[in-house]
């Protein structure tokens, strides 16, 4: 079974610039894994399947009591707490910074395993 968290936003701190430092900026986190749903769907039991609140939950304190210089290294903390769920087999997680340059959507970073 495939699952997807999109546009989890969170004020953090990533980058480089002074500003950037001291300030917190709009980011957004996209979360898509995959994992073996056969036993909740057949009990319909949230006690088989990854929790997405609490999952979601990690995410977002983990972006907030931090400070990352690179999307990419926050990127990979959130795939950290991904694979921390044993029955999750695969994963995708993207980190959009929409304030990284002017006349842009974002700069993304994804990281997978």
């Amino acid at each position: 079974m495939k699952i997807g968290i999109e546009g989890i936003e969170v004020q953090a701190v990533v980058g480089t610039q002074d500003h950037e430092r001291t300030n917190h900026q709009k980011i957004i986190i996209d979360i898509e894994f995959e994992y073996d749903a056969a036993r909740a769907v057949s009990t319909d039991d949230l006690r088989f399947a990854p929790d997405y609140s609490e999952m979601v939950r990690s995410v977002i304190r983990t972006a907030k009591e931090n400070r990352f210089h690179l999307i990419e290294t926050l990127s990979d903390k959130v795939l950290d707490i991904i694979k921390g769920y044993d029955s999750v087999t695969s994963a995708k997680v993207t980190v959009k910074k929409p304030s990284a340059l002017k006349n842009i959507v974002f700069v993304s970073a994804q990281s997978n395993f």
